[in-house]
Formats: structure tokens, sequence, C-alpha cells
């Protein structure tokens, strides 16, 4: 059993199912048991009863323990799935647990602060039955009653408490054995945090930093706002590169299947239409005459458009035969791409 995760959210996996002698080895589990239902170890009367036969079936993948909240993930799958598109819900419960408020988590502070050198003697498991029995000495009962704890299902099940959330609940107890503090943790208050109270009687947990009122934003209309940014400075864009006087010989590859005259060709008369348009753009101080499209129409230095200079011509079949030799299409499969490239845009 491993587990991962900060001091206030703790995770523990992997499961196996449960043995079939005793539910818990440890102080912790059998604490918590004897607290959920004094029958928690009795016959099939029992809800853990109920739920034993199917808890040493089941593997629980994953157990979450937060303030207040334990969230529980069951695989049921015992054989492979028919197919690899089936489904299989897999039921997920959740136990809502009430934490203890301010007020008891302070008073227990105070009261277990004179036994703070003993606790640092014990082990864990000692240390929890000591926090637990003066707790309830005093009035404050650590460990939660089944009557306290209200769970939730993804099953179908209509029972209170159905046999996913009770194997969550015993399957809480082999994590206490593992580490009992986590108790702690589930009542509302970080263990670290609880020594800490315990050693410095002004450490942030025994304060109470409930949720405060902050005041209200003042009210601004969307016009006013508008105003604001339409007059507020802009920061100023940094200098446009300086474009160079010819465009860059474009350094072409080798691809089989294409003649490498006509791709020179192509490659040139994209780089010097590429060098027009940054030019043009450029240049805000000269008129441009523009394309139906939007696009500049821009001229070479012989006066033709790099659009408009002749390509050497190629028979249509030719050219077939090439792309399909480069794409390893055959004729059906480029003209399905030519349409789709058409209807894209």
């Amino acid at each position: 059993m491993t587990l991962t995760e900060n001091p206030y959210r703790m995770r523990f996996t992997p499961f196996a199912p449960l043995p079939n002698d005793e539910l818990c080895e440890g102080v912790g589990g059998r604490l918590w048991l004897e607290a959920l239902s004094p029958r928690a170890k009795g016959t099939t009367k029992s809800p853990f009863g109920r739920a034993r036969a199917y808890a040493r079936t089941a593997a629980v993948t994953h157990l979450v323990i937060e303030p207040g909240i334990i969230r529980c993930w069951i695989n049921e799958n015992t054989r492979p799935a028919l197919s690899a598109r089936t489904y299989v819900p897999q039921p997920s419960p959740t136990i809502h647990i009430p934490v203890l408020d301010h007020g008891q988590w302070r008073d227990l502070t105070l009261i277990t602060r004179n036994l703070a050198d003993r606790l640092a003697r014990l082990p864990a498991e000692g240390a929890l039955q000591e926090i637990t029995n003066t707790g309830a000495r005093n009035g404050i009962r650590l460990l939660p009653a089944l009557d306290h704890c209200r769970p939730s299902c993804s099953c179908s099940s209509r029972s209170a408490l159905c046999k996913h959330a009770a194997t969550a609940l015993l399957q809480v107890g082999r994590c206490l054995d593992a580490m009992p503090l986590v108790l702690l943790l589930l009542r509302g208050r970080s263990p670290v945090d609880f020594f800490a109270g315990l050693q410095d009687p002004g450490h942030p947990s025994l304060h109470n930093h409930g949720p405060r009122r902050l005041p209200l934003p003042p009210l601004t209309s969307a016009q006013t706002a508008f105003d604001e940014w339409e007059h507020a400075a802009r920061p100023v864009l940094p200098p446009v590169w300086p474009l160079p006087q010819q465009p860059a010989t474009p350094v072409l590859p080798v691809p089989g299947g294409f003649d490498n005259q006509t791709l020179a060709g192509l490659a040139a008369a994209t780089a010097q239409r590429a060098h027009s348009l940054l030019h043009a753009l450029a240049q805000a101080d000269t008129t441009a005459t523009t394309s139906p499209a939007g696009i500049p129409a821009e001229a070479d230095r012989d006066g033709t458009s790099p659009a408009s200079r002749p390509v050497p011509h190629i028979p249509l079949q030719q050219r077939l035969q090439e792309l399909q030799k480069a794409t390893g299409m055959t004729k059906a499969e480029l003209a399905q791409a030519v349409r789709d490239w058409g209807l894209s845009g």
C-alpha cells in the first residue's frame, strides 16, 4: 500500500480484496470499526457483515481521504470485456463525515497539550488512541459513528448504506492501520497542523481564519470603462526591421518525383511575392492598388506580377503521375484528396 499527495489530501493505492480472517490488524482500524458499529465484526445481520463477502472479491483501486470526505473507486471487472467498446460503469462511493469545528479543535489542542511529550514517544497508533480517549473524556468525539456518515454511490442500490459504501468504510480501517493519524485529517485538521499547535500556542491553525467578507468593487458603467480604455496611453510598438533589397534565394530539398526546375521556379516566385507583400505593407505612405481579394497587386522590376509569371507547361497526365509517385496514392485517392481540398476552402 502506497500513499501520495499533500498533507491535506491523502490517496491510498492500490488495495487488494479483504482477507478471509480479520478485517483490520492494527489499533487504528480496530478503533475505527468499533466506533462505526459495535457489530462490525459480527454476523451478516450488520451492514458490514453483508459487505464482507463483496469486499473480498472487489478490488479498490484508489481511496482518497480529505477533510470530511472519503472517495473510493472499486474495480468489479473480474473477467475481460466482451468487446473493446463495451463500457462497464464502475462504482465510486463517496462518504461525507462532518468535521470538527474550530472551537472543538482548539479545545482538543488545549487539553492534549500537556501530553505532547508523551505523544512524541508513542507510535502513531498509540498517539491516536491517546488523543481519541482524551477527547472522548471531554465530550469531543474524534471517531465518528455510523449515523454520522452520509454515503452516496453511483450504483442503483436504494439502501442507506450500499455494499460499495460499506466496502469503502471497511477499507478506511485498513488505511488507519497503515497510517492512523489520517483520522485527524478526515475530521478536519492535518496531523502536521495539530501537532504544531501542541508545541506553538500561536500557530495559525489555532486561530479562526474563516471566510471574510471582502468589500465589493465600485460600480463602473461599460461606457465609462470604454472611454478610459480609449484614452489610455498605448505602449510603443517596437520598430519594424528593415526589409532586404532582394528576397533570399530559398534552399530547396531534393524530393523525389518532381522536376527540380519547376520547384525552383515556384519557390522563387513565392519568395518574390512574399517580399513584395512585406514591402507594400511596410511602406505606409505608398499608395498600393489592391486586388478584389484585398491583396496588394505588387509588380516586379520588369512590370509583371509574380502570379502572372509563366510557369513551364507540364501535361496534366505527367503531373498526376508525378503526384502519384511522390505521395504513393492511387488515382482514386488523389481525386478524393483534391475534392476534399476544394470543400475545405
